[in-house]
């Protein structure tokens, strides 16, 4: 099989935005909220960079299972991991999601060690470097034929930062109705060169928020990106976490397919959100 790359600029989520987001208030007169897609891109924008100024750290557990379908005669594959999912500053490298994986297949990683808290409290002179070995690392258990690591749920909101929104191309499309009300739909396609996310062709990303109008507030997220022949389409999810006071990204899906290729999916589910104090070098429970 052709073996597929999909990758960050940086191979390291450098400069992803992380997946926290802070709530901010609704305005009393929320009926006369300017909707126009420039207020909205405006709100959508501050939400994001909100949260890169005022976030320090937080981890979740990520239970993350992969498959790839039957094709052929062959049989499926199936791969649970199990990984701490860390969204932070690295200093130089800017900010970064990532996972650490520390269980596959109900095995340990042998040989692991307490690596998020050798980079940020022992720190190297090469942040960037330590940040794309955790990702490279982490990325080798991933099945199937496409070498990949953009299968993390904060990569889109790189799209939505404010010095970023020009890069692409924005329309409002419908409202939804979802657990915690009606939002707005928000899609874009990427224009610029170079691309955020690089494939063999060079192709421009796609995707949408899904948005409270008054505030910015981001409750889904879609991103679909192609490499060749095979379409990635990764869909996240966010609910409140009261014990933070953060909207968190709670379950990833995820689909790459081809023509000619077995399909492979992914599901991951985040729980046991905590603050990492990257002072001390522990995980706040």
């Amino acid at each position: 099989m052709t073996t597929r790359t999909i990758r960050t600029v940086c191979a390291g989520l450098l400069g992803a935005a992380a997946m926290a987001l802070w709530a901010l208030p609704v305005s009393a007169g929320q009926d006369t909220v300017d909707t126009s897609l420039p207020a909205l891109l405006e709100r959508l924008g501050q939400y994001v960079q909100r949260y890169e100024r005022d976030l320090s750290a937080v981890v979740s557990e990520e239970q993350y299972e992969q498959t790839v379908a039957s094709q052929g005669g062959l049989p499926a594959d199936t791969r649970q991991l199990r990984s701490d999912f860390l969204l932070a500053s690295a200093g130089e490298a800017g900010w970064v999601a990532f996972r650490d994986v520390f269980e596959v297949d109900s095995a340990p990683v042998s040989g692991r060690t307490d690596r998020l808290i050798e980079l940020f409290v022992k720190p190297t002179g090469d942040s960037r470097q330590q940040v794309k070995q955790i990702v490279d690392a982490s990325s080798k258990y991933n099945l199937g034929w496409v070498n990949r690591t953009i299968n993390v749920p904060t990569m889109v909101l790189q799209f939505a930062r404010p010095d970023q929104q020009a890069r692409s191309a924005f329309r409002r499309a419908g409202m939804s109705e979802v657990s915690v009300g009606r939002v707005r739909e928000i899609r874009f396609n990427e224009r610029a060169l170079p691309r955020m996310i690089q494939t063999p062709d060079n192709a421009a990303a796609t995707g949408a928020f899904w948005i409270d109008e008054a505030t910015g507030r981001i409750v889904r997220t879609e991103l679909r990106v192609s490499a060749g022949s095979t379409t990635a389409v990764i869909g996240v999810s966010y609910a409140r976490q009261p014990k933070l006071d953060l909207w968190l990204p709670v379950l990833m899906n995820e689909r790459y397919s081809t023509p000619r290729q077995a399909t492979i999916t992914g599901r991951a589910i985040y729980r046991n959100f905590r603050r990492f104090d990257v002072e001390v070098g522990t995980i706040i429970k």
